[in-house]
């Protein structure tokens, strides 16, 4: 007796529709009620249609981009921006004004704050709690510029004030949930009083606030407050270029001049601050003394702990995200530098942490590395236009032609698509893997730089867009992919070419 297909059991049928490409496992959604149930009931399936075509579609049918161009002649420069919920916000050097839209709107209307002093970051938290965060400070002398790899700053030569201010998209007042809408960072005698940078970073009910003193030693300090509370949990100094939530409870810090990740646990008292991190997780010894590290990092996106639910087959987790840093290497000549990503997954850090019985460790890159990280040559993005990663997923821009290339470092995708390389017709996709010879640039550019041998093992799939189109940055978020062209400097204008799954 002949055996029909769809007398197999589901289990066998998923397997087998598993290994259809994006194009025809969607058209057996119209082919029979039995095969669309299963394919509508397989969690894994339904993954595999969202992913494949997360990075397809956005490169194969340009129809399905929409464009906005934006007229911002008050803006000179972006100095600062970020993308949560579908609301992309940003604030520019000069005027020291903060304007936000929403991508999802067919016209969309542009919004702005204005706020004495100078603002020096933001942070949106918008499917979390419709927060926006903002830190400015007073302005009482001129202003000049520092550059960073990441984005241009200014130095406020007589900030002496720091605040945070807490606003709700919605209603685009005081956030309600607030007990302090608006916190002022005390102030220490000791401290210089010259404001040179200040970074902000969200995670559920906390943030976190890392400010540059251009004229004090240490000249770097970490305040984590409870924003809804307006408490202050942690206040400590150090030598730190940045300063990221890993969850809740655990913040990494990178150490100027070494590029040294620290982990510490957040206390919740600042009295009870202990004096060392529970790890320190070291980067790759360099060839020669006197050479250095500093360390950027970028935004990522969802924000908080993870406990946001969705109904979606392929959405971000905030606990199996990655975090991307930017790698600058300073040879003793200071002449000769090299610019890396470093690509970590965030749940693998968090599982190298000791019990709170064990004592401090610290890992030499050998040791933690090369299974959690992958590193990449080049820089994700221009000077102006630092990339925004979302879960496991992260969007580069090649600075020498301006196209796009997307990468998805989930596991399960790695290793179910890694071995298909072409589709039914045999033609390549635009789909690939990520092997270890395409990306550790790192080893072929190791003589005379790095002292030891540097691997790094996490996989990921990779899409690349078409040569003629052409992008000075790419920020994601959610179901977004959105390419940035920044023609201020000419015309007045930003053009966000936008693509929605």
């Amino acid at each position: 007796m002949a055996i029909q297909l769809l007398d197999l059991p589901p289990e066998l049928l998923i397997l087998i529709l598993s290994s259809l490409n994006l194009f025809s496992l969607a058209s057996c959604l119209a082919t029979n009620r039995r095969v669309k149930s299963i394919i509508d009931g397989s969690t894994w399936l339904q993954y595999r249609l969202a992913a494949q075509a997360y990075f397809t579609e956005f490169f194969r049918n340009p129809s399905s981009v929409r464009n906005i161009e934006m007229n911002w002649q008050d803006f000179t420069d972006v100095l600062t921006y970020a993308l949560s919920g579908g609301i992309f916000a940003a604030a520019d050097v000069d005027s020291g004004t903060l304007k936000w839209f929403s991508l999802a709107a067919k016209e969309p209307v542009v919004h702005q704050l204005g706020l004495q002093g100078c603002i020096q970051d933001l942070a949106l938290a918008v499917p979390e709690d419709d927060l926006l965060a903002v830190v400015s400070t007073f302005v009482i002398a001129s202003k000049s510029t520092i550059a960073k790899r990441t984005r241009s700053r200014p130095l406020d030569q007589g900030a002496k004030s720091v605040k945070m201010h807490f606003y709700e998209m919605a209603t685009q007042s005081a956030h309600r949930l607030a007990r302090k809408p608006v916190v002022k960072v005390p102030r220490i005698r000791r401290l210089g009083k010259f404001v040179s940078d200040a970074r902000v970073d969200i995670c559920g009910s906390k943030i976190a606030l890392l400010v540059h003193y251009a004229d004090s030693e240490p000249p770097s300090r970490l305040l984590i407050y409870d924003w809804k509370q307006g408490r202050l949990l942690m206040d400590f100094f150090g030598h730190f270029s940045i300063a990221r939530f890993l969850s809740l409870d655990v913040v990494v810090l990178a150490e100027r001049d070494t590029g040294s990740l620290k982990l510490w646990t957040i206390q919740e008292n600042p009295q009870d601050v202990v004096a060392c991190p529970r790890i320190c997780l070291r980067l790759p010894q360099l060839e020669k003394p006197g050479g250095k590290y500093i360390v950027f990092d970028a935004e990522s996106n969802p924000k908080g702990s993870g406990s946001l639910s969705s109904q979606e087959p392929f959405h971000s987790s905030f606990t199996d995200s990655i975090l991307l840093f930017q790698v600058l290497i300073l040879l003793e000549d200071q002449e000769t530098e090299l610019l890396l990503d470093l690509v970590v997954s965030r749940r693998a850090l968090l599982q190298l942490l000791p019990s709170a019985e064990e004592p401090s460790i610290e890992l030499s890159w050998k040791q933690w590395g090369p299974p959690i990280a992958r590193w990449l040559g080049g820089g994700s993005g221009s000077d102006n236009w630092a990339p925004i990663t979302c879960g496991q997923r992260l969007a580069s821009v090649d600075p020498l032609t301006g196209c796009i290339r997307l990468l998805d470092f989930n596991p399960y995708t790695y290793r179910k698509l890694s071995r298909k390389q072409m589709d039914d017709t045999g033609e390549s996709t635009a789909v690939c893997t990520l092997s270890g010879t395409e990306t550790n640039v790192v080893n072929r550019l190791s003589p005379g730089i790095f002292g030891e041998e540097i691997a790094s093992q996490l996989g990921c799939i990779v899409a690349d867009s078409p040569a003629e189109a052409v992008y000075n940055g790419v920020l994601l978020e959610g179901k977004w992919i959105v390419g940035v062209k920044d023609t201020l400097d000419v015309d007045g204008k930003l053009s966000f070419d936008l693509c929605q799954y």
